[in-house]
């Protein structure tokens, strides 16, 4: 097996960069760009260059770290196992699994712990309508024989049903679990099974479920209880995984990969579900590093990042971002649209952030509202490039979408980074008046600047299918930031502003939720971040109620919009691992995209 290197810092590209192909549009992005060497040695354009000497006081730098991957590194990946003889062993085993989920004399608790195991793993997707055929069973149970059930298989129960939105699950089941003084019961302070079962269903709470914040608060004092007196290895490492953060926001890939490395059959027929988890991670691998090859051709045409050097040249962060919002195989074309538009996110937001005056943002705001090719005339080079860039690749994206799935996307694509442009304006003019608005005005108007409905626009054309109806709640909730929408994009933003403020402070940037908390109510940072903490728990309980109840979504976009958040938990979780990448970023790429699974 070839030998891949991590850090890959020079960036050879010589060769002059094509146009972009569309049915959608004949105007060329580029002109025959030359690619720079590497990011330190390239060399502004004459326009930037001039740009900078003549208003040398307006222009800044974010002093960004350079790729990590270079194009000749992305175009290298691959796995070098043959995925067809994988694709072959991979269907033989999944029988034989399915056979052991529809066992008709199988317990139901064994049932639970296989289903959980399956999805732990990282195939949910093979499994699917079996999962909700065993989970219809379950809800089917007289409730005597539920009521019969301990700690651990009434919390699995809880928790697996509530994430497959049967809404007739509730809280009531952990009553029968409370003492007549309302706390719970003094024997389950040492069922370590059953705590760390209990943690984990809490974090699947609505607003109001305040039996469930007890729950949490109860199994976190006595897991940490339990750790301090010492218990069985393998479980004492499952509790430590899971107190750093529930199964419920973790990135299922990533969380695949930890439990592939740490899974132990508990009966012999379970060495099928762990060498079929194998051979699927390994067959998933091989698809993303495709579309990776594929991704990094595109960036490279393209060439923003040689050309303009003051932006983020981040596409296998993006793309690491892409599948953890769709990781199931039948998403191709989902992750590419969120690589695309997260990649020109990144860009356009450092022309607001660091670079644009605001005369410029303007001109390039208002451009973006028209959506019209003749208006790229009045701005100035460097956002010729970018609005070029972005009109099209949003056209280039609503085209294959109405290709493949039949759906006319183009005026919500376009609508959602109208919105954003706008809202990265408004906090430019904050930013650059020296202004910090209101918490409550900030919010209103960071919720869309996080990007989220950028993202999630073309997510939502590409889950629903040629026959499905879209419908006008579905795309109220898409267009107006409501529901699991909003939620999503809250998280999102609260994330990034606990992970970035120190930065955009050193950058002279006032706005962010953290400066604008503290101003308001002048207290120190450490309070700031414990409030917005507290912002994205409310936020998380609105999400997963919306996930259940809410029936205009398709539960595809649902999950993939719940993904959103949990991708940007992980992503912020240590710092900016997008603007900032460090070791543990990409330590979680390598894992993910670059280093197969051994395969007996």
């Amino acid at each position: 097996m070839a030998t891949h290197h991590l850090l890959c810092l020079s960036n050879p590209f010589s060769s002059p960069s094509p146009t972009l192909s569309t049915a959608t549009r004949s105007f060329p992005l580029t002109n025959n760009f030359n690619h720079k060497t590497s990011l330190a040695n390239s060399k502004p354009c004459p326009f930037i260059c001039s740009q900078i000497t003549h208003h040398h006081h307006t222009r800044r730098s974010a002093n960004y770290q350079p790729n990590l991957w270079n194009f000749e590194f992305l175009q290298s990946l691959q796995n070098h196992h043959q995925v067809e003889k994988l694709e072959e062993r991979g269907r033989k085993l999944e029988k034989e699994v399915r056979c052991m989920m529809n066992k008709a004399d199988a317990e139901a608790l064994s049932l639970l712990e296989l289903i959980d195991d399956v999805q732990r793993l990282g195939l949910t997707y093979r499994f699917e309508k079996d999962i909700i055929k065993v989970l219809e069973k379950i809800v089917s149970l007289d409730e005597i024989e539920k009521h019969q059930s301990g700690l651990h298989a009434t919390a699995l129960t809880f928790r697996l049903l509530r994430q497959h939105g049967f809404h007739q699950v509730s809280q009531d089941m952990f009553k029968r679990f409370k003492d007549k003084e309302g706390g719970f019961n003094d024997e389950l302070k040492g069922d370590v099974q059953g705590l760390l079962s209990l943690y984990e269903a809490s974090y699947l709470g609505f607003e109001g479920e305040y039996l469930l914040d007890e729950a949490r608060a109860f199994s976190i004092t006595h897991l940490n209880n339990s750790l301090k007196q010492g218990i069985n290895t393998k479980l004492a490492e499952q509790v430590s995984h899971a107190l750093q953060l529930p199964h419920h926001r973790r990135l299922h890939r990533l969380e695949a990969r930890w439990q592939l490395d740490k899974y132990e059959p508990k009966e012999p027929h379970h060495h099928l579900l762990l060498h079929l988890a194998k051979l699927d991670f390994n067959i998933l691998q091989s698809l993303y590093q495709n579309e990776l090859r594929e991704l990094s051709r595109w960036w490279r045409e393209m060439g923003l990042t040689s050309k303009l050097e003051f932006v983020r040249d981040r596409l296998m962060e993006v793309y690491f971002w892409a599948l953890g919002m769709a990781p199931h195989p039948e998403f191709s074309e989902c992750r590419k649209a969120i690589t695309k538009m997260f990649g020109l996110v990144t860009i356009i937001d450092d022309v607001y952030d660091v670079y644009g005056t605001l005369d410029e943002l303007q001109l390039f705001t208002d451009a973006v509202e028209r959506w019209d090719v003749n208006v790229v005339n009045t701005l100035p080079y460097y956002m010729k490039l970018c609005y070029l860039a972005l009109y099209n690749t949003v056209n280039e994206t609503s085209y294959s979408i109405l290709k493949e799935n039949g759906h006319n996307s183009l005026s919500y694509l376009a609508k959602s980074w109208c919105e954003l442009c706008k809202a990265f304006l408004e906090e430019a003019k904050w930013s650059k008046k020296k202004v910090i608005p209101a918490l409550n005005r900030y919010l209103e108007n960071a919720w869309v600047s996080s990007s989220g409905v950028a993202l999630l626009a073309p997510c939502y054309f590409s889950v629903c299918k040629e026959e499905d109806k879209i419908s006008d709640e579905a795309l109220h909730s898409l267009t107006n930031f409501h529901g699991l929408v909003r939620s999503s994009c809250a998280i999102f933003r609260l994330y990034n502003d606990l992970a970035t403020s120190a930065a955009e402070l050193e950058r002279d940037e006032t706005t962010n939720s953290m400066t604008c908390y503290m101003h308001e109510n002048g207290s120190c940072e450490e309070q700031a971040r414990e409030e917005l903490r507290k912002m994205i728990e409310v936020e998380w309980k609105k999400m997963n109620q919306e996930g259940v109840l809410d029936c205009t979504l398709p539960t595809a976009f649902k999950e993939i919009a719940m993904n959103m958040a949990r991708v940007s938990h992980c992503t912020y979780q240590h710092g900016d691992g997008l603007g900032r990448p460090d070791y543990t970023t990409q330590n979680r790429i390598k894992l993910l995209l670059i280093d197969p699974l051994p395969i007996n």
